[in-house]
């Protein structure tokens, strides 16, 4: 038999690679494996006739030696002479050697053990680099399955920043200055203090399609945003376009904070004449989106009314996380420094972000205001830090925004008043049940607020979730761990998590709470949007939201995320977006003698 893959590898053989995945997986090392037509079947997604023709051109091939059982109950077996490690290791570097990134990244999905597969040389494939046509690109990786990426219910910052990449808002928000700039708008006012709004558009945008846009696409894109997420744009009655480039939009009371949200992901604006499709989204942004094997391309928009992007291209692949329980990172250092170059440039950036606890309304659990105030006391985040020796910064939340929680003192926590607590509660109920992402930190963290409860009587138990999951009012979960993430718009970012139905804190607070909230924040509306006591009047907003949300103990916030950055030296102008993420349209490469 001759060995899989001879000195000059040939292109993979997928079906070769899939059964070997999924059998090491099954079995672990071995020289011959059990299987049956219903396994291969399964594992290649074929039917039984095609099961039986690969098998067979596999062992012609000499790429397995397969033995079909011989009558009722007599298993099949197939057998491997080559070592799987060492098959491994000379087709990444194959694949390395020749930038074959899509082909690594699907390599990287089929479950082989991580240490055989994402070995230096292919971490190398990713990165920066010049194409032998000399175009500028950067490969880089998404390490979790992407959840929505529709403007309408985009729920993650991960694809709000791609989103951002390839569609265009009709206003963009200027974090320093606190104040709304033109995009795709280029003037709009108010001829009465709030309940009509003018937009007048930039004319010669050019869709990716090639159709020019106009206020027609205005129009389209706002009525989706009224029939897909009313509770984005409540209070609109009516969105017209008077002319080919002027919108219209009337609201049923007014509402001079209404257009900040024509800034937000949700009313990025779409072609009218483009169906939507998440695998491809068209629009006017600085990137066209095209798809690769096992990712996407971002490729730079020559027509963008705003200016070309420096780079040419960036190419997203998915692959599974490379670093375990390591520190999240924004790493695009692709292959080891040359001796010209330095190392990367690696820099600590808090997330401007939150995680909490929250609890489940619907729950009987939820109802005990002592067992509430109990679990609070019990999640000391700097206990779990010091206890877990957890090596990355942490900055411990009071406010959903990092840059208020580093004004106040952190929050004390104390096992006895715990104790006294659960004394008061008198729980006897069932172990509470605690909903987590399973990723490795996230599971850390309840595993040992789990413990720490059981130490004191309390029964818990972790129910890990799929990264694309969120619980619902009617699960069996009591409590959920989670984070949300604020963009530039600091202030708009918090009304709409707490607004939009696909986050958790409408899913789960009580009625009475969420009341309140809305209440509050309808305060919103009457902030006079740019006016010196802008700033105050919605800090002051937020603080009494805060408050409400916090003072009953039904959401617990525990700490704000802070991510080490690597830079490679020779990306210049790297500057973060709305999420903290790479901004790709301001990104170019360098010389490293320069």
């Amino acid at each position: 038999m001759v060995s899989p893959f001879p000195s000059a590898p040939p292109a993979p053989d997928w079906p070769y690679l899939t059964l070997r995945a999924a059998l090491h997986a099954r079995d672990g090392v071995r020289d011959r494996h059990s299987l049956t037509l219903t396994d291969a079947q399964v594992w290649w997604g074929c039917s039984d006739r095609t099961a039986k023709r690969q098998l067979s051109r596999l062992h012609a091939a000499g790429r397995l030696a397969y033995t079909p059982g011989r009558g009722r109950g007599h298993t099949s077996r197939v057998a491997f002479t080559g070592a799987l490690e060492e098959e491994l290791a000379a087709l990444t570097a194959h694949l390395a050697a020749a930038g074959a990134a899509a082909e690594l990244a699907r390599l990287s999905r089929l479950g082989f053990p991580r240490a055989w597969v994402l070995t230096d040389a292919v971490r190398g494939a990713f990165g920066l680099g010049v194409s032998p046509a000399g175009t500028d690109r950067l490969r880089t990786v998404v390490t979790r399955p992407l959840t929505s990426l529709d403007p309408l219910t985009v729920n993650s910052a991960a694809e709000a920043h791609l989103l951002t990449q390839v569609l265009d808002p009709l206003l963009l928000f200027d974090p320093q200055a606190g104040t709304l700039r033109p995009h795709l708008a280029h003037h709009w006012g108010t001829p009465d203090d709030g309940r009509t709004w003018v937009f007048h558009l930039r004319k010669g945008v050019s869709f990716h399609h090639g159709r020019t846009l106009d206020a027609q696409d205005v129009q389209f894109t706002l009525e989706r945003v009224r029939r897909g997420a009313p509770w984005y744009l409540g209070g609109v009655t009516a969105v017209q376009a008077p002319t080919p480039f002027t919108a219209q939009v009337t609201l049923d009371q007014p509402d001079l904070f209404f257009p900040r949200r024509l800034a937000h992901e949700q009313a990025l604006i779409l072609p009218r004449d483009v169906p939507f499709d998440e695998r491809r989204p068209v629009g006017t942004g600085a990137f066209r989106w095209h798809a690769l094997e096992g990712g996407f391309r971002l490729e730079a928009f020559g027509a963008h009314f705003a200016g070309r992007p420096l780079i040419d291209e960036v190419e997203v692949f998915l692959v599974p996380e490379l670093r375990g329980d390591a520190p999240p990172t924004l790493d695009v250092t692709g292959a080891a420094p040359t001796p010209i170059t330095q190392g990367p440039v690696e820099s600590w950036v808090p997330e401007n972000s939150v995680h909490f606890l929250i609890w489940n309304a619907h729950r009987p659990a939820a109802r005990s205001a002592a067992l509430r105030a109990a679990v609070v006391e019990l999640h000391d985040i700097r206990a779990f830090w010091q206890e877990a020796g957890r090596t990355e910064r942490l900055l411990p939340a009071t406010s959903f925004l990092p840059r208020r929680s580093l004004g106040r003192p952190p929050r004390g926590h104390s096992l006895a008043r715990a104790q006294a607590l659960l004394q008061e509660a008198a729980y006897a109920g069932p172990p509470l049940r605690v909903w987590v992402l399973d990723l490795p930190g996230a599971r850390q963290e309840a595993e040992w607020l789990a413990a720490r409860a059981a130490r004191l009587g309390l029964p818990v138990q972790v129910i890990p979730a799929p990264l694309d999951a969120l619980p619902d009012a009617g699960d069996d979960v009591d409590l959920a761990f989670m984070g949300e993430i604020a963009g530039w718009d600091e202030h708009l970012s918090f009304w709409s998590a707490l607004k939009q139905p696909e986050l958790l804190f409408r899913r789960l607070l009580p009625a009475e709470v969420l009341r309140d909230v809305d209440a509050l924040l309808d305060g919103y509306r009457t902030v006079p949007v740019g006016a010196a006591p802008e700033h105050a009047a919605l800090e002051a907003l937020m603080t009494r939201v805060e408050a409400r949300l916090l003072g009953g103990h039904h959401l617990h916030l525990t700490h704000h995320r802070v991510k080490r950055r690597a830079v490679h030296p020779l990306i210049r102008d790297v500057h973060p977006d709305a999420y903290g993420r790479i901004d790709f349209k301001r990104l170019w490469l360098g010389d490293a003698r320069a």
